[in-house]
């Protein structure tokens, strides 16, 4: 590797502190960093350090925090050493560090066995202000001295009045309801019991809903002075920083204050299973669904591994073979049965003893025995010799293109890095051991000739006792069945508390409400450290693409440093299609890959594309056009990733895929649309914050409604007619996918998008020589992507035990202009007004507002216990702009946190596709530049200044609400139609 810069003077600065032992230094040239490994000799901290050029400093403190039961203390104790410390008193320091710090990253994460605490930054004087109050907050938080931050964040009992009925509340609570009201959180769970029993993995370390009001404030507090001391803290480091500096200042003011002691948390191999086991778990499904074909199997073996790196890595080469690459065998041998219309599944690690699962979703209840005879028929034809060697092979050839490319999207690389460290370190076992791959993948092919994956099939996924068959039944209805049972033990609560104490609990409650109601005193707020306007960069960021024409067809090319790798996309115009069309047109885009070319078999291609590239997809992609009001770019698009040597074979590819693909084959094009609709499910209940967001401005804008065509409600809807054909229909399938092809892959209807550097460029240019000839002759067509504003309230109701509550408008329908001020506005709501409103009293999870540029605007809410009370808090926001005042301190806060998220750091494909964007909208420099200075220069009396437009985006009055069936039938008058999301299926099976 290049060697980093002043390498020798920066671990000789770590070598003379005298608080450290410095134990080990490591080359990791894959990484471009030097690993060192320390321990503060007081308090025997671990402290991993990655020194590196990277300018984006990551820190994290993280502990093992095993479980001893499901009542979710380890998440609640996270959620509230960021509500305020001894240094930094304010009520929520988290808040204030989103609304006023340079950030890249600011989270905490609860894990089975730990729980983290990342933050990164490219300011050096930032990243020192966001270590300092997050170190002040795990080791002196103020949840010892206020017990009502433990009350909003776990759980507590409401009352309004004492003879009226109690409930419960608490972030966390709903979170976690949320989380169960997704089939894959009740999944892990019973994966987690089935799999791990008498181990704190069988425990739900986020809480169990039915178990979290079990936790008492004692507890809770036992819990943090257990494991939060620096004895059982693991500490990292990754970048450009001045690690000596960080490590001096940390054991000044943090670890020199405690003594070594004792540990309890070791976390130590489960107990082997004697023998396998089968669970029978229930879940919630809506009145409207059938419970037939409707269940869910996971078959799961437990594999270790975590720390053999080269097991580890099979294992995840073996996930892609077996199960998700087109033509896995264990894939398509458990849907060509007929079991299932998804399968899923892979190697889970980041545990001490990881398990591999093969899932299978929406089957028949008596389907089991099939399930597994089919599933182990199949693993022993693989042992015994059909595991295609050339598949393995292009699998390693991904992955290792993967871990060299290191784009890990809006993720710091260190962030990454650090959590791979701590899948090895929390054991006691080298934190390099999974970021080093320098000859672990070579070594892997050598041995993918030596029938070695033949051998870890045999031994872990045949011959293995400690194995678990855990079977998801649906019931419909259930979610209200849990209810009842819950509001029942409130009753018997209530029944057996005597008046005083019900008067107790309305009293706690409305202390509760006024304490969160109360802003944080000035005087703690000041403590929190603020950099000025004047620490900002005040130039925008330049666009760097470039247009011309190559071989006839126009070319953007965004010139950036990508370590020799192109990223290229092909963009076709779809504007020419209705909305149902473009629906269709989203199923070509998600079965493309997944069916035979004339020229290969869908699986001869998916080997051919990983020994050759870093991969191929497809998409769709809408851009308002912000000179033509009420236009936008509908995209259809093919990308790829490849070394410069290999773009021929990535555009011949491509067009291979897009031109020769057989839609022939019914019944595998029916498997695929059927796997489509179940993973959009899926999606739809997860994400319901997203999808009920595009729903409500589908009515009002081009842009939702073509996401909604192609990701959202409506093509659900579609794809639900569609699964309903009968087998004579699906014909009908194929031909319109036929159709969409060859109206849409013509060669004037190309755009050819690039990200990479000049070579790659040179290499781009020959290959497009004579492509545009390639594709038929076909004029662009007229625009027909017709929308009608239709402004509709609706509701979908589903066996969610929470709600996802959305609101959409646009104003430029209304006359007004887009302004760098909205920015500021959408950061001040989605954490100040809409956070206080919605989450701290409300009790959702989560909350955001959101402004384009093209004028939509949209409010949502996330696990949200709440319906018509969120969108009356949606009604308040103009007056909360038109009453908002800040002084000179304040203000700076809201314009740094909104410059972070302007300034995030660009991997090269996000770089290009900056680019691609303002090419389509017609964003220009001076616009950036504008919107950058309305930033900086925002005063109140601008946030003041949009109250008329917020009046105007709410007047429009579009909304949507995904969740609870009883909350949307008692409020069914606030809707102008409530139905279910999801239908009872005919099946044929």
């Amino acid at each position: 590797m290049a060697e980093i810069r002043n390498r020798s003077e920066r671990t000789a600065a770590l070598k003379t502190l005298p608080a450290y032992t410095y134990l080990k230094e490591t080359d990791i040239p894959e990484i471009g960093a030097v690993a060192v490994s320390m321990e503060h000799r007081r308090t025997g901290a671990r402290v991993f350090l990655l020194l590196s050029d990277d300018n984006n400093k990551v820190f994290t403190i993280g502990f093992r925090t095993p479980s001893r039961d499901s009542t979710g203390v380890a998440h609640i104790v996270e959620h509230t050493v960021l509500c305020g410390s001894e240094k930094y008193p304010a009520k929520d320091p988290f808040v204030e560090l989103v609304k006023g710090s340079l950030n890249t990253f600011l989270n905490a994460m609860t894990y089975p066995d730990k729980t983290l605490y990342p933050v990164a930054s490219c300011n050096d004087t930032d990243f020192h202000n966001l270590m300092d109050v997050y170190l002040d907050a795990v080791f002196h938080p103020r949840l010892y001295q206020e017990k009502k931050i433990f009350l909003q964040e776990g759980w507590h009992y409401e009352a309004e009045s004492a003879d009226g009925p109690l409930s419960y509340n608490g972030v966390v609570y709903n979170e976690m309801k949320g989380v169960y009201s997704s089939v894959d959180g009740v999944m892990e769970r019973a994966v987690n019991e089935a799999l791990f029993p008498g181990h704190p993995y069988a425990e739900e370390s986020g809480g169990d809903p039915d178990c979290i009001p079990e936790l008492s404030y004692e507890s809770y507090l036992d819990f943090h002075s257990r494991y939060y001391h620096p004895t059982n803290s693991f500490i990292y480091l990754y970048g450009n920083t001045d690690m000596a500096e960080r490590l001096d200042y940390m054991d000044r003011e943090y670890l020199s204050k405690y003594e070594r002691r004792p540990l309890d948390s070791e976390l130590k191999l489960p107990a082997p299973l004697r023998a396998p086991v089968e669970k029978l778990f229930e879940y919630s499904i809506a009145e409207s669904e059938s419970e037939d074909h409707a269940a869910y199997f996971s078959l799961n073996m437990r594999v270790g591994g975590e720390l053999d790196p080269l097991l580890c890595n099979a294992f995840q080469a073996l996930e892609y073979v077996l199960l998700e690459v087109p033509g896995a065998p264990l894939h398509d041998a458990l849907i060509q049965a007929g079991i299932g219309e998804d399968v899923y599944g892979g190697y889970s690690y980041g545990i001490r003893e990881p398990y591999f699962a093969v899932n299978a979703k929406h089957v028949a209840l008596d389907q089991k025995e099939q399930f597994l005879a089919v599933v182990r028929d199949t693993l022993r034809a693989l042992a015994g010799g059909a595991l295609d060697h050339k598949m393995v092979k292009a699998a390693l050839n991904s992955a290792e293109f993967r871990a060299r490319e290191a784009d890990f999207g809006s993720y710091p690389k260190g962030l990454i890095y650090g959590i791979e460290s701590f899948n090895s370190w929390l054991y006691d076992a080298d934190p390099c051991m999974h970021l080093r791959f320098d000859g672990l993948f070579s070594e892997l092919r050598k041995k993918v000739d030596e029938d070695f994956f033949e051998g870890i099939i045999r031994d872990y996924l045949l011959d293995n006792p400690n194995e678990a068959l855990v079977i998801l039944k649906p019931v419909s209805g259930l979610t209200a069945k849990q209810e009842e049972k819950r509001n029942e033990k409130l009753r018997e609560i209530a029944a057996q508390m005597s008046r005083e104490e019900r008067e107790r609990i309305v009293w706690e409650t409305r202390e509760l409400k006024a304490y969160q109601s109360e802003p944080s005193k000035q005087e703690d707020l000041l403590r929190i450290p603020l950099l000025k306007r004047g620490d900002i960069d005040r130039g925008a960021e330049k666009l760097n693409f470039k247009t011309e024409e190559i071989a006839g067809l126009p070319v953007v090319w965004t010139e950036v440093f990508t370590s020799g790798i192109v990223y290229l996309r092909l963009d076709f115009d779809c504007g020419s299609l209705s909305l149902s069309e473009l629906s269709s047109l989203a199923l070509l885009r998600d079965v493309l890959g997944y069916m035979d070319t004339e020229s290969h078999s869908y699986s001869e291609l998916s080997t051919l594309i990983n020994l050759n590239s870093g991969g191929i997809g497809f998409g769709m992609e809408s851009y308002p056009d912000l000179l033509s009001a009420g236009k936008n770019s509908s995209l259809f698009f093919a990308s790829g990733k490849a070394l410069a040597e290999k773009v021929d074979f990535l555009l011949k590819t491509m067009r291979e895929m897009l031109l020769g693909t057989s839609f022939a084959d019914g019944k595998r094009l029916r498997d695929n649309l059927n796997e489509v609709k179940a993973g959009l499910k899926d999606k739809l209940t997860s994400a319901g914050h997203v999808m009920a967001l595009i729903r409500a401005g589908a009515c009002l804008s081009a842009d939702a409604a073509f996401g909604d065509a192609t990701r959202g409600i409506a093509y659900f809807k579609h794809l639900e007619q569609l699964a309903a054909m009968d087998d004579a229909e699906t014909a009908r399938i194929a031909e319109t996918l036929e159709e969409l092809a060859a109206r849409i892959f013509t060669a004037d209807n190309i755009t050819v998008h690039l990200s990479c550097d000049a070579e790659g460029y040179a290499a781009v240019r020959r290959a497009l020589e004579g492509y545009r000839e390639s594709f038929p002759a076909g004029a662009k067509r007229p625009q027909r992507f017709l929308w009608k504003r239709d402004v509709r309230r609706e509701g979908f109701s589903t066996a969610s035990q929470v709600n996802y509550v959305a609101r959409s408008g646009n104003f430029k329908e209304h006359g007004f202009a887009y302004t760098g001020a909205l920015r500021v506005l959408k950061l001040l709501l989605s954490y100040d007004y809409l956070w206080n409103n919605i989450r701290v009293l409300g009790g959702a999870y989560g909350c955001a507002a959101s402004f384009g540029r093209s004028g939509s605007a949209g409010f949502a809410s996330y696990r949200d216990p709440k319906l018509l009370e969120t969108d009356r808090i949606y009604d308040g926001i103009a007056e909360f702009a038109e009453q908002f005042t800040a002084d000179e301190r304040e203000m700076t806060k809201s314009i740094i946190g909104t410059i972070a998220e302007l300034d995030s750091p660009l991997t090269p494909k996000q770089a290009g596709l900056r680019g691609l964007s303002a090419y389509y909208s017609h964003v220009t420099d001076e616009d950036l530049q504008r919107e950058r200075d309305e930033i900086l220069n925002a005063e109140p009396a601008d946030i003041r200044a949009l109250a008329p437009l917020l009046r105007a985006v709410l007047s429009d009055g579009a909304k949507c609400v995904i969740g609870n069936e009883s909350q949307l039938r008692k409020e069914e008058q606030a809707f102008t139609e409530v139905k279910p999301l999801f239908q009872a299926q005919k099946e044929e099976r």
